[in-house]
């Protein structure tokens, strides 16, 4: 068996597949990572490389080669923000190498090192990724089986990625009639894990599901808050039995500054029984937010440096007031008011009378305005309401999608089919080539400061407020059937040249009257976009993370694409992928066209799909 060092610095220079390995950059029991240079395309990596020289015999080479493979095919089945993913998986020379994308932010395991105990807000931002990455491996049938903070890296953007699926556990694969390597390397009484982070199942060597992972999540978690692990002893042996029998000491001592809930949600997941702990780490997540911020809603899924909140989104997030149709008034503006009957939210067991429904929307109103801000328009008009008056629209022409009766001017719109979509979709669930136009207006709800056009080139949404991004939501398909939870929705953009301003995507907006969260996606027409949670509290959005992407059609319409599954949502621009963010504080809601202060853009084809 050679020496690692030695071994691996001889691999400086050589060219595995189309990477040109530059410089070690890290050791483990069974390989090297290298810094390479990737020639097609051409890119700076991380490349994992198998040394057959560290093995003693042929037999121990072929079970971490197998397990190697496996590490391989269980990442290419996850496509996460928050898992790393590969590139390049080959066998050249008798070594075989992981092509990954090289991650310059460090390892969890650095960060607790060097700072010891963290803050209850950080903490509960990495456990929420880590949550999301393990959910979506459990969903598609893989286990992990070794997560700890060295298996946990910082993406330069400052995204978490899970790492190392090397002995991730696959679920239901098919039964081979040969002694795998993952049973050979049980038998010869290596643990499977890392001992200070094993489920007591793990450590028995009984039967695992994604509960064990959860185990090791309630590990970290205790680690992040206390600085030292709850189990330790001086043999690998000495610790599993810990974990099997032993109770975790008390946090408290550990750290006075953690409320006595965070240990009970500790405690569940570190229950020895699998059945005890949480279902999912998701759960696991969201309990940890409720009582690490009981005053309040959950907050932002994320772990930023300098988190920077976003422009206070101002936009009707009930369809509690919303025009059915539009009546062809012409002449003056009507001060009179043109309500629909009022919708009852999740608690109303009936609906109110229309008088009361508009007197309690005032009177909230003015309460409102007697404190410091106004964060949310829950009524379109409102300003009318309070003080009398009547409004006017920038443009004569428009055919505003508005609370108040209207001048407006009946536009025929030829109905032509959607185009193909950009990205994989499933059943056609809605489309309209002209939202909130065409005849579907009675499904839609519009902020007073969007102005609405219906032209033949698409509909056109301005935003003249300042400072505020307003918006249009879809609050129901046709036949009142309910916006899904999980969903693919396709729209194409245009922002007019006298555009200033950005625009968007609002999804699983809240309903009723005392919510206004819900998340956003704002893009640049330089392509640069910002994922955001908006509080359901106080209507003011947060940046979950954003990055400059590919550059929209500086003279055409460019295709957006959103695809919302669980707790993550991917964004695409004419068919390329530009990232996404994760979040666990919404799972249902309405969807919508959001346009930022200045922007004057026209939106078409709109399409809403079930997923693949």
């Amino acid at each position: 068996m050679g020496d690692l060092e030695s071994i691996s610095n001889q691999l400086n220079g050589r060219t595995l597949g189309t990477c040109t390995l530059q410089g070690l950059i890290g050791r483990g029991g069974m390989g090297a990572v290298y810094l390479a240079q990737q020639a097609r395309p051409r890119r700076t990596v991380a490349v994992k490389v198998l040394l057959p020289e560290l093995f003693s015999n042929p037999t121990g080479f072929s079970e971490f080669l197998a397990r190697f493979r496996r590490e391989a095919d269980a990442i290419a089945a996850l496509d996460h923000i928050n898992i790393m993913p590969i590139y390049e998986y080959g066998e050249q020379d008798q070594l075989a190498y992981l092509v990954m994308p090289y991650v310059s932010g460090g390892s969890l395991r650095e960060v607790v090192a060097k700072r010891g105990k963290l803050p209850l807000s950080e903490a509960s931002n990495i456990v929420e990724q880590v949550a999301a990455a393990l959910d979506y491996a459990h969903q598609h049938g893989i286990i992990h089986r070794d997560l700890k903070p060295g298996n946990i890296v910082f993406h330069a953007d400052g995204r978490l990625l899970l790492t190392d699926f090397g002995i991730a556990k696959v679920l239901n694969e098919p039964a081979s009639p040969n002694v795998t390597a993952m049973q050979t390397l049980t038998s010869t009484g290596m643990l499977i894990g890392t001992p200070e982070y094993l489920s007591p199942e793990q450590a028995t060597g009984a039967p695992i599901d994604n509960r064990s992972d959860i185990y090791s999540l309630g590990i970290v978690l205790f680690q992040l808050l206390s600085g030292r692990v709850p189990f330790s002893g001086t043999t690998p042996v000495a610790v599993a039995i810990k974990h099997a029998t032993e109770e975790p000491p008390s946090l408290a001592p550990l750290n006075p500054d953690v409320p006595p809930g965070v240990e009970k949600v500790i405690l569940k997941a570190l229950a020895k029984k699998p059945e005890q702990r949480y279902a999912k780490a998701g759960d696991l997540a969201r309990a940890l937010r409720a009582v690490a911020t009981p005053d309040r809603e959950p907050d932002v899924s994320t772990f930023m440096t300098d988190p920077k909140p976003v422009a206070k989104v101002s936009l009707l997030s009930t369809a509690e007031t919303f025009v059915d149709t539009l009546p062809p008034v012409r002449g003056k503006q009507s001060d009179e008011l043109t309500v629909a009957p009022n919708r009852p939210s999740r608690r109303q067991g009936g609906r109110l009378p229309l008088w009361v429904a508009l007197l309690s929307a005032i009177l909230v109103v003015l309460l409102i305005l007697g404190g410091s801000t106004l964060f949310l328009h829950w009524l379109p008009g409102v300003d009318q309401l309070l003080s009398g008056s009547t409004g006017t629209h920038a443009s004569g022409t428009a055919t505003p999608i508005a609370t108040h009766a209207s001048s407006a001017t009946s536009i025929s719109h030829p109905q032509t089919a959607l185009p193909q979509p950009s990205v994989s979709v499933g059943k056609l669930l809605y489309g309209s080539p002209l939202p909130i136009c065409g005849g579907q207006n009675s499904l839609w709800s519009t902020n007073s400061s969007v102005q609405v056009t219906c032209d033949t080139a698409g509909t056109r949404l301005t935003n003249k407020n300042v400072g505020q991004v307003e918006g249009v939501l879809l609050n129901t398909f046709p036949g009142s059937t309910p916006i899904p939870n999980n969903y693919v929705l396709e729209v194409q953009v245009k922002p007019a040249s006298v555009s200033s301003g950005a625009f968007g995507i609002f999804f699983r907006m809240q309903t009723g009257a005392n919510h206004q969260g819900g998340y956003s996606f704002i893009i640049q027409q330089s392509g640069s976009w910002n994922g955001s949670s908006i509080d359901d509290g106080t209507g003011q959005g947060r940046s979950l993370f954003g990055r400059q992407g590919t550059a929209l059609n500086s003279t055409g319409f460019t295709t957006i694409d959103l695809v919302i599954q669980g707790d993550t949502f991917r964004l695409y621009f004419n068919g390329a992928a530009q990232g996404g963010v994760s979040s666990i504080n919404y799972s249902s809601g309405n969807l919508g066209l959001a346009v930022d202060a200045g922007a004057d853009v026209l939106f078409k084809n709109l399409a809403i799909y079930s997923l693949p």
